[in-house]
């Protein structure tokens, strides 16, 4: 069953894709890292990680795979950080210590705007909420000219309203695909499956929206018009399941899962290059 419908002549996941060579290195820095969830060290905010050079890049990312530096790998910041960078002239937080915590701060603001466009941008792919996709074009132009504006304008923004008005939307999509692909009641309550072994079930149409699959196991599960938004997938072993027309999955949580070759994932997701 075909669920996601794209137009073939524009990409509207392009703005997107993470372009560290204009970011300056603004994850490295305005993060807070645990070596627990994978990063090199223990780090607090807005203090650069030991590895990020001068010129912005990371001096060890040929290795973070053999070091087994999961959270670098699995991070994804929706595109924020070439946006702020845009905002700023260039090597600001480096040379402007007055100015570098707001910067910080806009960077968090804009990765968290990029996500909620995320979603909605997938919505505006999902044949079976096309009844919404006017609604989301609303939300996704003036959310396009507030990222745009001003780093005072994004600060000001109260994104906890905008979230209050965006989660109905999204959860009526997600019902919609649900109807779509299964006529019988698939809610889960349960939300937590750490180390869960789901391995070749049919999982068509759950919602694992929030749940928690740290280490779980969906090998060979099909998993049409499944709900994976702000479902934690660190370690969650994909291989040979097949994830194209599952819904609301981000390029961070398919980069924190074990995958390989015959891991299928939806058009929009890029395939991480450690699987083999």
């Amino acid at each position: 069953m075909q669920l996601h419908q794209y137009d073939s002549s524009s990409d509207i996941f392009n703005e997107f894709r993470i372009n560290c060579e204009k970011c300056r290195g603004l994850c490295c820095v305005a993060l807070y890292f645990s070596k627990f969830d994978g990063f090199p060290s223990d780090k607090v905010s807005g203090t650069p990680c030991h590895n990020l050079d001068s010129d912005f890049c990371c001096s060890i990312h040929s290795e973070l795979y053999s070091k087994q530096m999961k959270g670098c790998l699995a991070y994804d910041c929706f595109g924020a950080g070439q946006i702020v960078a845009s905002l700023y002239e260039p090597g600001d937080w480096r040379s402007n210590s007055q100015i570098a915590q707001e910067i910080f701060e806009v960077f968090i603001k804009v990765f968290h705007l990029q996500q909620i466009l995320w979603y909605l941008s997938e919505i505006l792919t999902l044949m079976p909420a096309k009844t919404l996709w006017k609604k989301t074009s609303i939300y996704i132009d003036e959310l396009h000219i507030l990222i745009q504006s001003s780093p005072k304008d994004i600060l000001n923004f109260d994104i906890e309203e905008l979230r209050t008005k965006v989660n109905p939307l999204l959860k009526e999509a997600g019902e919609l695909v649900k109807r779509e692909v299964c006529h019988t009641n698939r809610e889960i309550k349960k939300k937590d499956f750490i180390g869960h072994n789901f391995k070749k079930s049919k999982l068509d149409g759950y919602n694992f929206s929030s749940a928690l699959l740290i280490a779980a196991n969906l090998e060979s599960c099909s998993l049409t018009g499944s709900n994976f938004i702000g479902a934690d997938l660190r370690d969650t072993n994909i291989k040979n399941a097949d994830l194209r027309e599952s819904i609301f999955l981000t390029q961070g949580q398919i980069n924190a899962a074990k995958g390989n070759k015959n891991t299928r994932i939806p058009k929009h997701l890029i395939r991480p290059l450690s699987w083999m």
